[in-house]
């Protein structure tokens, strides 16, 4: 039976979510009523300075701040790479899409392992 390095489960996990990130944007060209909502909705879940923190991370440098990545982890990941698509067929169409999207699933990868190290999952042992 075959087994996963670490490396390669990354890898697939990379190349499944561009995957998804991709291929949606790709089916429609204009954007539905309810994907409109979906996306405004998404936006009041984030704080401009953070959208703004998120975006230099995602052009410049890895710089994301704590509270902005417990914040986008808080926004959820359907969020994040829908802002991410509309800003790459936006404001940001000029940027590689496939840098800036390898680059914006770092980013969400990064923050949630982040998350979950804040605050761990509790165990059956510690609660008795």
């Amino acid at each position: 039976m075959a087994r996963f390095t670490g490396y390669q489960t990354s890898a697939i996990l990379i190349f499944e979510i561009a995957t998804m990130m991709i291929l949606p944007g790709l089916a429609t060209l204009a954007p539905s009523p309810s994907n409109f909502r979906f996306l405004e909705e998404c936006k009041s879940r984030l704080q401009v300075g953070c959208g703004k923190e998120i975006v230099v991370t995602i052009i410049k440098e890895w710089s994301i701040s704590d509270s902005c990545c417990m914040e986008l982890v808080s926004m959820g990941q359907s969020c994040h790479f829908a802002l991410v698509n509309k800003a790459l067929s936006g404001p940001l169409s000029k940027l590689n899409k496939s840098d800036a999207l390898t680059k914006s699933a770092e980013i969400w990868n990064q923050c949630f392992k982040f998350s979950q190290f804040l605050s761990p999952v509790t165990s059956p042992s510690s609660e008795e």
